[in-house]
């Protein structure tokens, strides 16, 4: 069976993207929960559904929304000698939505607001991480424009071959009207890049350079990718 994209759900979000907040740096936490989780990638301006179902992470967003509704979502790094086992570099979202299940699982959506550079892990008490971090890298996170110095008609045949070619199926007519940022927050989540090539377009110095580093992985893309399925 062919690995499927269902774009259904990003044009859920598209309303919701148009919405960015006034943020001023300085007033965002330096301590933050963090949800440490390989393969999944949260940008700035993107959006990141997840079904939380582990009692440490059912405790972490307790407490993130009795407070700032603020979660670092963070890839774990095994080789990293300096990190505590996580790459250097996440990102932070804000809870939008929120539903509790009949089961007692929370299913959430992140809104990603910006980056962050790890300083150092925080003794707690808290069954889940707490990181000290510093945003002032990323400081253009929140004023970048994904279509700057952009080639839509580039990017677009380039994300139609790469689909093709894993034999990915997809509407294209449907893909062709979604909003860009909409659309290349998506695909950099949910394509089936590596653990090191998601951090690759998360480490982009300016988000305006995370299309052209998806070009790249686009052109490099494995032609033997296992079929798999997203619903």
């Amino acid at each position: 069976m062919p690995f499927i994209i269902n774009l259904n759900f990003i044009v859920l979000y598209k309303n919701i993207l148009t919405i960015w907040y006034n943020m001023n740096i300085k007033e965002l936490p330096k301590i933050i929960p963090i949800f440490p989780l390989s393969g999944a990638l949260l940008l700035p301006m993107g959006n990141l559904p997840l079904n939380i179902f582990e009692p440490r992470y059912l405790s972490m967003i307790d407490y993130a929304m009795k407070n700032d509704k603020i979660i670092g979502m963070i890839q774990e790094n095994p080789k990293s000698t300096t990190s505590n086992n996580l790459y250097t570099t996440g990102c932070i979202g804000k809870i939008n939505q929120y539903n509790e299940t009949s089961d007692g699982r929370y299913l959430i959506n992140l809104h990603g607001l910006i980056r962050f550079n790890f300083i150092e892990e925080i003794e707690t008490n808290e069954k889940f991480r707490k990181l000290k971090v510093d945003y002032s890298k990323f400081e253009n996170d929140t004023v970048n424009n994904f279509e700057k110095n952009f080639k839509k008609d580039t990017f677009l045949e380039e994300v139609k071959n790469y689909l093709s070619r894993n034999n990915i199926e997809f509407d294209w007519q449907q893909i062709k009207k979604v909003d860009l940022t909409v659309l290349i927050t998506t695909l950099a989540s949910i394509c089936p890049f590596s653990v090191a090539e998601k951090q690759m377009i998360l480490e982009c110095p300016n988000t305006d350079e995370i299309p052209t580093t998806m070009l790249n992985l686009f052109k490099m893309g494995d032609n033997n990718l296992s079929p798999k399925i997203i619903n």
